[in-house]
């Protein structure tokens, strides 16, 4: 009877209780994505602030909380957002909470993380230490890291040598378009950039061939994985300018996707955006290429960067897709669509060196490009430690053409269409067992080129078509075997090329052998190659056959700590090049002949190469240095010559030598003092050769150098600087006689300053100085502005003032060959842009 009691009162008591709790339930989210928030601890407290009870959100962002009784405030708080507390509503149940973010404020704690951190052979660089304010695109940090060097075009090299493959999560999803990744992807939604140094793409080949290139891959931040990445950059200015971006990411485990349509009249150039990059230094698969005889004359590359320069109206649409098929295979799909409308306007006088005297040419150019082209590829690749399969299948089709109007020496114009319609197809299959592997690679390749221009010069017309098809083809088989630390490798193929110029057919077979023999050890890596070749010319009414032999040594030391070493060398016999092979002459423009020839004969050429890399993270300090010296002996002379008023171009039989030296370098170093760091490139260029001028074979020497020196870094916090000087010599020597030489200086500076947080204001300034002739120089200054003002952080506008001095033209001269070439070229006006950046 007392136990029956005792359980009423417990049971009583109870339910006293449970009439007394309280439940309160809702859900928290981040007041500007609408993203719901985790671990967000929600407390119910009393009068006097005393928490009574608490509970966190769940990963969807809801929470329920049981109190005791009405509680006076419901207070909430997670690290990195401000808290908030709001008061409890007798009778309401649900409570709907947004957080603001807010920076984390640390006191007398100084945290400091490694820039750059070694694993292994793999360096894996902190993109948050490296990004300053101002900086936007994943590319923009990519300049700022010591070892990585970022080019005009958008080229990515490590300490001087191209990159095999740029990986995003460990996925080649761009295919050597990276210009895409690099302009389109986030640097906020990188956390650390990994370069894997002498990286083997191959699994089946790693021990077997050793690579002396890196890769990138992009690691992405938990939150930018697994759901669609868009950006909307659109923006208006005058005179009558636009420019505007659209994109759209996704990484997930399994599949990736790039998709962009561009479109600009400002002078971006979006051919770098979808131009492969991807150079494998040791690719033994051969190319073949058709080369374009017609040509719309264009004034060389000056210094100025090209959106300076470049007359546009471009648009450029390009999805890309990986697929992940099992562990180890993935389906990769590229399409791209660009269409381009260029105009150009320049001055230029061409001073052509004869041996009867110099001959000058002066043009005043007007001319209008269009540039149409549609690329398609479709790559399937199994990559395994046992198997490899890559199968490449792509269609580039192009439709280029332009008009010319050109007074000065000549009164002419000139029309070009030039459509170029190629279908290609790559497949290697490599098997490995153990120590051994086999190779096998098809590669089938058909172009169709019917291209035509017509020239009005002085009354005259002139027509030049050109119906061309060419069918090229390499089979090849190679098998690598193990033989202790040793692997013997022998490379055996069939090569064809089959091609017409209008009436005219050509063509050759090779067949070819490579003994090999290659030493991969982590420290020392030697490598000994012995081609042979036998080629059987068919021009149609005549044969020829031919054996090519050659030899090459390499040899690679890493035993040194931070520092590489390399030497090669070889001597090379060169095929005939058919290209050359016609009978006759080409009109390529309105003022110019190709002179083709019939005679057979190939070079012979030598080289050697030496090179150091020194590399030391902890420090961050980086730096190569490359000498290269070749030596050729060549049947062929060049020719630049006039027949009357057309300059003939072209080869002529006529055995003769030529030599070249190449010393490239730079070094690279973080500054702690200054927040930021030094880069010193250097690069030389001397060529020694003969051309054949009038009735005279001249000899000349063509010397080309270049310093560049960058230095930046950090004020006070809220301002970012930066300096760059760079320096360049041009210098024509004929035969004997002194040289002439002509030099020019730019320096260049930019600065980023934020007064407060949602506004930054930009600054960036360049003058050149060039020596147009002998103790002649020009100057230009250019400079622009830029206020950016961040409404919130998905959301900005930005108000650029470019060439605020509206400087007009820009003059420059340098020495190519046996010319002189002087040039005035138009700079774009001052140009006002407002654009609005938006990230859902």
């Amino acid at each position: 009877m007392m136990k029956r009691l005792l359980f009423t009162c417990l049971m009583a008591g109870s339910a006293l209780i449970a009439s007394a709790q309280i439940k309160v339930t809702g859900y928290v989210t981040d007041s500007q994505s609408g993203k719901p928030l985790a671990k967000v601890i929600v407390s119910a407290r009393d009068k006097d602030n005393k928490t009574k009870s608490f509970v966190q959100t769940k990963a969807d962002g809801t929470y329920m909380l049981t109190a005791t009784s009405n509680p006076a405030t419901l207070h909430f708080s997670i690290i990195g957002y401000k808290k908030k507390t709001i008061p409890f509503v007798v009778g309401q149940t649900d409570y709907h909470v947004t957080l603001e973010q807010s920076a984390i404020e640390l006191r007398e704690v100084k945290i400091k993380s490694q820039k750059i951190r070694q694993r292994g052979d793999t360096l894996v660089y902190s993109v948050a230490s490296f990004a300053k304010d101002g900086d936007r695109s994943i590319g923009d940090v990519l300049k700022k890291m010591p070892g990585i060097q970022v080019a005009e075009d958008g080229k990515v090299s490590y300490n001087g040598m191209p990159i095999n493959k740029f990986y995003i999560e460990g996925k080649d999803l761009l295919q050597g378009k990276y210009g895409l990744a690099t302009k389109g992807v986030e640097h906020k939604d990188v956390s650390s950039v990994e370069v894997m140094t002498n990286h083997q793409p191959v699994k089946a080949l790693k021990n077997l061939s050793e690579s002396e290139q890196a890769a990138i891959n992009l690691k992405l931040k938990d939150g930018s994985k697994s759901h669609l990445i868009t950006t909307i950059n659109a923006a208006l200015g005058t005179p009558a300018l636009w420019n505007g971006n659209l994109t759209a990411m996704m990484f997930s485990k399994q599949w990736q996707m790039i998709s962009t349509y561009k479109t600009n009249n400002t002078g971006e150039d979006l051919q770098r955006d979808i131009r492969e990059h991807i150079d494998i230094l040791d690719k033994k698969t051969q190319t073949y290429s058709e080369v374009d005889y017609l040509t719309l004359p264009a004034g060389k590359q000056s210094e100025l960067e090209k959106q300076r320069t470049l007359f546009n109206k471009t648009h450029l649409l390009s999805t890309n897709w990986i697929f992940g098929i099992g562990c180890d295979a993935t389906l990769d799909a590229q399409v791209s669509y660009l269409t381009d409308r260029q105009h150009n306007e320049y001055e230029s006088n061409t001073e052509y060196y004869q041996s009867t005297g110099s001959r000058m040419i002066e043009d005043r150019l007007h001319s209008k490009a269009g540039i149409e082209r549609l690329a398609a590829k479709m790559t399937i690749e199994v990559n395994r430690d046992s198997d490899y399969l890559n199968n490449v299948l792509r269609t580039d089709l192009g439709w280029d053409g332009g008009d010319v109007l050109t007074g000065g020496t000549y009164n002419a114009t000139q029309h070009l269409y030039l459509p170029r319609h190629q279908l290609s197809n790559s497949l290697e299959y490599i098997h490995r067992k153990g120590k051994n592997a086999l190779t096998v690679n098809s590669q089938n390749q058909w172009a169709w080129l019917p291209q035509y221009t017509a020239v009005e010069r002085d009354g005259d017309n002139y027509y030049q078509d050109l119906r061309r098809h060419s069918f090229y083809s390499d089979e090849h088989v190679n098998f690598d075997i193990g033989i202790g630390a040793f692997v013997v490798a022998m490379e055996g193929g069939v090569n064809y090329v089959d091609r017409s110029l209008n009436d005219y057919r050509t063509r050759r077979y090779q067949t070819y052998l490579t003994p090999t023999l290659k030493y991969p050890h982590r420290q020392f890596n030697f490598t000994l190659r012995l081609p042979l070749s036998y080629y059987h010319y068919d021009f149609g009414d005549s044969k020829r056959d031919d054996v090519n032999f050659g030899s090459s040594l390499g040899v690679s030391y890493r035993g040194i700590r931070n520092l590489s070493l390399s030497l090669t060398g070889g001597i090379s016999q060169n095929p005939y090049n058919i290209s050359n092979n016609f009978d006759g002459q080409l009109m390529t423009n309105y003022r110019t002949m190709m002179r083709g020839t019939t005679e057979y004969g190939t070079a012979t050429g030598k080289s050697v190469a030496l090179s150091a890399f020194y590399q030391n993270s902890s420090n961050g300090v980086f730096g190569f240095l490359t000498a290269t010296r070749m030596w050729n002996k060549n049947p062929f002379v060049s020719i630049q010559s006039f027949d009357g008023d057309w300059l003939i171009n072209g080869l002529m039989l006529c055995p003769n030598h030529s030599s070249s030296w190449l010393v490239n370098g730079n070094i690279e170093t973080m500054l702690p003092f200054t927040g930021g760091m030094f880069k010193l490139y250097a690069n030389w260029l001397q060529h020694d050769r003969e051309m054949f001028t009038g009735d005279v074979l001249m000899s000349y020497r063509n010397n080309l150098l270049s310093l560049d020196a960058i230095i930046n870094g950090t004020l006070f916090k809220k301002l970012n600087w930066k300096y760059e000087l760079e320096y360049g010599n041009s210098q024509l020597r004929m035969g004997d006689e002194a040289a002439n030489s002509l030099q020019g200086f730019e320096h260049s500076f930019s600065l980023y300053y934020s007064p407060i947080k949602k506004l930054s204001l930009s600054l960036v300034g360049e003058y050149y100085r060039n020596e147009v002739a002998q103790h002649q120089y020009t100057n230009h200054f250019l400079m622009d502005a830029k206020a950016v003002w961040k409404l919130r952080s998905n959301l900005e506008f930005t108000l650029a003032l470019n060439n605020i001095l509206n400087e007009k033209r820009y003059a420059y001269t340098t020495y190519t060959q046996l010319t002189s070439f002087s040039s005035s070229t138009p700079i774009r006006s001052r140009e006002l842009l407002l654009s609005i950046y938006f990230r859902p």
